[in-house]
């Protein structure tokens, strides 16, 4: 489902219905497959069938090999190979790695990988004899060098993380290396070459890093192929063999950049790059959030400072803390008046509704907002954090005005009706989104912002949230939380810090003069003075988020 034209700005409505077309089309494939994987997610025995389609797909590539013996038993042997290597890591990750990496899709994903650099390697071993036909002062052992095997490493470093992209390095090159005529040597420099990517990514953020890796593959092609030499005592054909291993390193840089954006789109991962490129402030969904909600989208720059150095102090995914903030309201662009931050001087669309009618539509953002994720291509990781950083709280505000109004007197007020519908936050990055937009929506309500009075209000908030029960499904441990609070008040501190008074100036009583001509200010109504008198009291239990954030 492509997003309405009709809001995707001016640039999209001036282009031609044919430049519409094209650029429609990847994203109607794109919707297309999201939808398939949807439906399989539903039953994850067929996404496990899948991955078990993918592994006899490996096995009978390297089977096909010619250097291997024909037969039963030696079929038998690489089921049981590629069983083991492949066992082991999925052991690894089910033991070592985080939750999101064992679902069936990310099993599936890594299955697809491992299967392409498989195919890849058996492919151009297919055509080494043609291409030393045609290039015969080449030897093919030189040839054999500029495969890409390196390419399995380097993705699964960016799709997953290293630790995991260490351990299908070490699967892929035994793989492969069962396909290659001198198995030891290209197993030493597939697993060197490999490692060479992955190290090569480490701390990286943008694109162009992937051919500063396929640059690092090339030399560390140049060193496994001279020490190989060197060992072997034959240094006849250095020289090409040197060449068509800085040609690997350039055939994994342009083969990385190709598929990667394939891999990210087609499965929704959120790679580093992918998330730098959603935290340009000129994506589509935040230009229109800017425009039709104002309030909503300072609210999340903020939220997204308080977020990212909350993150940085406990080690979490920093990057996708800004991005899941940028994004966590984005619902809220369809009924902009109807959220507090957005009511600028004009009443309250709540006032002419029941609390019950209030509730539904602010909880309906949830649910909005993750539709138009969908629609504009956000990955699910950030697409998860917009339930998930609300959890099942109760919209407070709502609750308690119900059970102040004649809504009592038709029986108890049900709590169930007055909470979000969830889920908790399963991640660390989605509980620090919770607490920070809490945390910044109650900084709001402060008259004096003091770092005495952030620290009082930060502690009050992440205790009521834990207290509720909203974090019992996440990995965060009690110092963390102490360091996410500090972090909090630190930002706030500075946020909200003083200035001098400017000389020559008095801003007060000049606004306090044009609100006494009525040219600026309004009248304060019953609910201003409402709110007014819990901001007295510190409005802890009461941030802006239980009234429509």
């Amino acid at each position: 489902m492509a997003p309405d034209t009709s809001s995707s700005g001016i640039i999209t409505s001036m282009q031609s219905p044919a430049a519409r077309r094209l650029l429609h089309a990847p994203r109607v494939v794109s919707s297309w497959f999201h939808w398939a994987t949807g439906r399989l997610e539903r039953h994850p025995g067929a996404l496990y069938v899948l991955c078990s389609v993918a592994v006899l797909t490996i096995i009978l590539l390297i089977a096909s090999s010619p250097v291997l013996p024909a037969g039963i038993l030696p079929l038998l042997g690489i089921c049981l190979l590629v069983s083991l290597l492949l066992g082991s890591l999925c052991l690894y990750i089910w033991t070592l790695q985080p939750k999101s990496m064992r679902q069936p899709k990310s099993l599936f994903l890594l299955a697809s990988v491992i299967l392409l650099t498989v195919a890849i390697t058996r492919s151009f071993f297919f055509f080494l004899p043609s291409a030393h036909q045609a290039l015969p002062h080449v030897p093919a052992s030189a040839l054999e060098y500029s495969i890409p095997v390196a390419l399995g490493g380097l993705l699964l470093a960016l799709l997953f993380n290293s630790r995991l992209a260490f351990a299908g390095a070490l699967a892929i090159s035994i793989l492969t290396s069962l396909v290659a005529a001198d198995g030891f040597r290209f197993f030493l420099y597939s697993l060197v070459s490999s490692l060479a990517a992955i190290f090569a990514l480490v701390g990286q953020k943008d694109r162009a890093t992937l051919l500063k890796a396929g640059a690092a593959v090339g030399l560390a092609n140049l060193y496994s192929i001279l020490a190989w030499s060197l060992l072997s005592g034959t240094t006849e054909w250095l020289g090409f063999h040197l060449l068509c291993g800085l040609a690997g390193g350039l055939f994994v840089a342009i083969l990385s950049l190709g598929l990667l954006p394939l891999f990210e789109y087609l499965f929704e991962v959120a790679t580093d790059f992918r998330l730098l490129e959603l935290c340009n402030l000129n994506h589509p969904l935040l230009k229109e959030m800017i425009l039709k909600a104002p309030g909503t989208y300072h609210h999340s720059v903020v939220v997204g400072t308080l977020a990212e150095a909350a993150a940085e102090a406990i080690g979490a995914n920093a990057l996708l803390c800004r991005v899941g903030a940028y994004y966590h309201d984005i619902g809220k662009i369809t009924k902009p008046s109807y959220f507090v931050e957005n009511q600028q001087n004009v009443r309250s669309r709540h006032e002419k509704l029941g609390p019950s009618l209030s509730s539904l539509v602010i909880v309906s953002h949830v649910k909005g907002g993750i539709e138009l994720g969908r629609a504009y291509g956000l990955p699910q990781t950030v697409l998860e954090m917009i339930p998930q950083h609300h959890g099942t709280r109760l919209i407070l505000f709502f609750y308690h005005k119900a059970k102040g109004t004649e809504e009592s007197d038709q029986g108890e007020v049900q709590e169930e009706k007055f909470r979000y519908p969830g889920p908790k936050p399963q991640t660390k990055e989605a509980a620090i989104l919770m607490l920070a937009d809490a945390v910044e929506a109650a900084s709001r309500t402060l008259t004096e912002r003091t770092p005495g009075r952030f620290q009082a209000l930060v502690a009050k908030i992440v205790n009521a949230i834990f207290a509720d029960g909203q974090l019992r499904e996440c990995e965060l441990t009690f110092s963390e939380l102490r360091l996410i609070e500090e972090n909090f008040i630190r930002i706030l501190s500075g946020i909200y810090h003083r200035r001098v008074e400017y000389p020559g100036f008095a801003f007060e009583e000049s606004a306090g003069r044009r609100g006494a001509n009525g040219t600026a200010g309004h009248k304060s109504t019953k609910e201003d003075q409402a709110r007014h008198e819990i901001s007295k009291k510190g409005r802890a239990d009461y941030p802006r988020h239980s009234r429509g954030s």
